[in-house]
């Protein structure tokens, strides 16, 4: 049996980053970094099979896993030597993150609270010649792990599945720098991501716009997108709120702001359709 070693990456979204809503904007907070173990397996799982987190042993997605592989490609234009974590994260996870969106079958994956989990090879497996990456798709849970679950999530939001995994918030997107997610149905909270609220600032390959820039591309796509989200264009309790990615997230392919329909205060219940009702309790 072939020894695999292996290191991993979460891509959290834009949670773990810098709020940035109309005329509030701050710096963004990285994320954590990949943590190194090593796991046996005969060969590594191929695209469309399940795994837990932190191992390559197939599951059937019918029963409890964690982790979904999207794609196995391989890492290219890094030194022979091991390279350092950021290098390993800006060579991984930009693919990875685009294997997402098409994974998933919608542009909405970054307003849920499906994230790009990736595998790479650790040291020793870098200095036996591995060159492999793993690109997993896994569901986050309120404590930001993954989430055991059952059934496949492939073409989930293409088929309707937002709601199910709709990036609710405990705190404020637009002033927090750092929120709480939560699940929309079972936790009052003050913000909902969503649906056509994916606003794409550019790409990873080129350098990042400045605050205000991004603010400026944000702005009036996520008015928009929240009106619509609400049914209404006059409430003064409800506002477009967004979050944007700093230079770290950047590199790694996180380019989108994602889109909040921000609340005055924390309800139970949800946003959408509400039109100029009262804020559900």
């Amino acid at each position: 049996m072939t020894r695999v070693r292996l290191a991993v990456a979460i891509v959290l979204s834009a949670l773990t980053l810098s709020a940035c809503a109309i005329q509030v904007g701050g710096q963004a907070v990285p994320g954590p970094l990949p943590s190194t173990a090593s796991a046996s397996a005969p060969t590594l799982p191929k695209a469309g099979q399940c795994m837990n987190a932190y191992e390559l042993k197939v599951l059937q997605c019918t029963e409890s896993h964690e982790a979904e592989v999207m794609s196995v490609g391989e890492l290219t234009g890094l030194p022979t030597a091991y390279p350092d974590t950021q290098a390993l994260r800006k060579a991984a996870l930009p693919p990875c993150r685009q294997t997402l969106t098409e994974y998933l079958g919608s542009g909405d994956a970054d307003s849920t609270r499906l994230r790009v989990w990736a595998f790479w090879p650790n040291e020793q497996g870098w200095k036996d010649g591995q060159r492999w990456r793993l690109c997993t798709v896994v569901e986050i849970s309120p404590d930001e792990k993954p989430l055991a679950r059952k059934g496949s999530v492939k073409n989930v939001l293409k088929d309707n599945g937002f709601g199910t995994f709709q990036t609710c918030t405990q705190g404020s997107p637009s002033k927090d720098q750092e929120v709480k997610v939560v699940v929309c149905t079972a936790t009052a909270h003050m913000a909902e991501a969503v649906p056509s609220g994916v606003v794409s600032l550019g790409k990873a390959t080129d350098p990042a716009p400045s605050k205000e820039q991004m603010n400026a591309i944000a702005k009036d796509k996520c008015t928009t997108a929240v009106h619509g989200y609400l049914g209404s264009t006059k409430r003064t309790d409800v506002f477009p709120a967004w979050r944007n990615p700093g230079s770290q997230a950047w590199s790694e392919g996180w380019t989108n702001a994602v889109c909040y329909a921000e609340a005055t205060k924390p309800f139970s219940g949800t946003l959408l359709g509400i039109r100029d009702n009262p804020l559900p309790n």
